[in-house]
């Protein structure tokens, strides 16, 4: 497994959310994106966990990670960033 870089996660939550490449960064949120909705979590986690090859699943605190900073940090924190 290649450990996933910054830019690349921007891009993976913009295809999970159906939004245009470069329209998710690092102040990017539940709170402030209107796509990230609880459906739309779930498309983050389902796109993740394929990168990852099924690692994403298995890290509970993803589930309630509604932010970019706080994916980034557990997947730094996992070693997977």
């Amino acid at each position: 497994m290649n450990k996933i870089i910054k830019n690349d996660l921007f891009n993976l939550i913009a295809t999970a959310l159906e939004l245009p490449n470069g329209s998710i960064d690092d102040n990017s949120s539940g709170d402030n994106v209107d796509a990230w909705d609880s459906l739309g979590h779930l498309s983050i986690l389902v796109l993740l966990d394929k990168r990852v090859d099924g690692k994403a699943s298995k890290i509970s605190d993803l589930a309630v990670a509604t932010s970019v900073k706080k994916i980034s940090k557990i997947l730094i924190d996992e070693g997977m960033m």
